[in-house]
């Protein structure tokens, strides 16, 4: 039986919570954004909706530094929703940036890939968060080889040049690792955003591509060399 004295419940509207919560904390109220999105976990019985909003107060820990609390929160996230790619991708990329947690980074990654095989965005964003780990870990031959792996069918299934990640690049580039690969990678890239017709990645890519060349020509076609007999080994 109904109790005609008990206040029904506003149902929570998810996009729009979130929505809110990222402005306060662009707007860097995080105290208002913390129990603002409190508020809402308690009038949400969803558990994908709470895991959303854990994640969301993990992105507001790691606004703050507070990079105990925000894996805290990524993590109840994901025991929510065990079977959610993202939420394995940002736990596995804190545990590299923070924590130094290489080995476990690694297996949240290899576990996307089973989670979700066909997906190549997720597959590009897994091999790069490996290669990452495995620079830190001080791996070269690893760490180029997931830089090639990450080059998921030359791009061709990506949706949009937003999806991809250069993160991993990055980090070999200033370690002088695999030149060869990278120059590779920013090429493929190139001609992908090209086909989608995004402008600004293109030269965004030109620029790249150019001071690689400053930079790194002199050794590439070596490097690129070097780097294939690494991986076949």
């Amino acid at each position: 039986m109904i109790d005609p004295n008990k206040q029904e419940r506003e149902p929570v509207n998810v996009p729009d919570v979130c929505k809110r919560a990222f402005e306060l904390i662009a707007a860097k109220q995080f105290s208002d954004a913390e129990k603002f999105l409190a508020n809402n976990m308690t009038r949400s019985d969803d558990d994908a909706s709470i895991a959303l909003f854990h994640s969301v107060m993990g992105v507001l820990f790691k606004a703050q530094g507070e990079y105990k609390n925000a894996w805290r929160h990524y993590e109840r996230a994901e025991k929510l929703l065990p079977a959610d790619p993202a939420l394995k991708i940002i736990s596995a990329r804190l545990l590299i940036e923070q924590f130094a947690e290489y080995s476990k980074a690694i297996k949240k990654a290899k576990r996307v890939l089973e989670i979700i095989p066909e997906n190549p965005v997720f597959a590009h964003q897994a091999f790069t968060t490996m290669g990452l780990a495995y620079c830190k870990k001080g791996d070269k031959k690893k760490a180029v080889s997931m830089l090639e792996k990450s080059i998921v069918a030359d791009f061709e299934h990506f949706v949009t040049a937003k999806n991809l990640d250069f993160n991993l690049v990055e980090a070999l580039l200033r370690k002088g690792w695999g030149a060869g690969a990278c120059k590779v990678f920013l090429e493929k890239a190139r001609a992908f955003s090209k086909k989608t017709g995004e402008e600004n990645y293109v030269s965004l890519l030109e620029r790249m591509l150019v001071a690689f060349k400053v930079d790194f020509g002199t050794i590439a076609g070596e490097a690129k060399e070097d780097d294939a007999l690494e991986i076949e080994k």
